[in-house]
């Protein structure tokens, strides 16, 4: 059951992830334990970007892109987001898929423009935008049978599905000072941290970042390693499955200009796995 439907001409956000490098460091935090996650607020879109209007330029892709499955949650007015997440995770859980969190800047930018979502998991690996729309039916019913739940969208979207790694002979040493640095929370908002011997690995699942934004990841680790960003390796997170020629990829649609009407006002439609701690596809439906 579609409850969205397909969007003609919406208005375009821009979709952009800051690459600000913060001032000066904060004092250093605990040493985090293998596999933490480093979790930062979302980066403000209006401190900066390393992108105009549309996709960043991405030349890491191949299996360091990746097509996920997404179900988004507008919640009504008033009603917060903690019931939907609640009711939705309860259903994955019985049907043995675990959810993620992931950042709304996946979406595309008429659909984030037009739904606001208030909430936004991403399917594991391998799931199919089919597979989203069966468990959303699922948890929500028909629409607007579930109180506190405005919008549902299905989509299948890009992510880069990243692993920094770099040599070091105290890698938890290494992560105190990137996180103190403050640069990766600043260029990719949540990421994993692996402690392994002589090494520091980095692990990112989320929106697509530009080359500018996957170099400035190296600098910071290079520079909390003391070796150059050259020494900074970059790979897929796992060498399986399919990955995405962004090269193949339609670019996003131009930003229509807004009407004199909808200025300053938004209508709406009634209706990561670590092993230690978009543009979108084809498939995009609303539930």
């Amino acid at each position: 059951m579609r409850r969205l439907g397909q969007l003609g001409a919406s208005a375009l956000l821009v979709l952009a992830l800051s690459a600000c490098t913060g001032g000066a460091p904060s004092p250093a935090p605990p040493p985090p334990t293998a596999g933490a996650v480093q979790s930062a607020a979302p980066v403000s879109l209006e401190s900066g970007t390393d992108v105009g209007n549309g996709r960043p330029a991405v030349s890491n892709d191949g299996l360091m892109v990746r097509r996920r499955a997404v179900i988004a949650i507008r919640p009504t007015a008033g009603a917060g987001p903690g019931g939907p997440r609640a009711r939705l995770e309860q259903t994955a859980a019985a049907s043995g898929i675990v959810l993620s969190d992931i950042a709304p800047d996946v979406l595309e930018p008429a659909i984030l423009e037009h739904l606001a979502p208030e909430l936004i998991l991403a399917l594991p690996a391998g799931s199919t935008g089919e597979d989203a729309e069966k468990l959303a039916e699922l948890a929500f019913g028909p629409e607007g049978s579930y109180p506190g739940v405005e919008h549902v969208h299905v989509a299948s979207v890009l992510v880069h599905d990243l692993q920094f790694s770099v040599a070091a002979a105290d890698p938890a040493a290494v992560a105190r000072s990137v996180a103190a640095e403050g640069i990766l929370s600043d260029a990719l908002g949540n990421y994993g941290t692996i402690l392994g011997k002589g090494a520091l690995k980095v692990t990112y699942t989320g929106p697509l970042l530009s080359d500018l934004l996957v170099e400035s990841v190296r600098i910071g680790m290079a520079r909390g390693a003391g070796v150059k960003p050259a020494d900074v390796t970059l790979a897929p997170r796992s060498a399986t499955g399919e990955g995405v020629d962004m090269s193949l990829e339609p670019e996003p649609a131009p930003e229509p200009e807004p009407s004199p009407e909808d200025s300053g006002t938004h209508s709406h439609d009634a209706g990561s796995d670590d092993t230690t701690a978009t543009t979108p596809g084809s498939e995009e439906s609303g539930h």
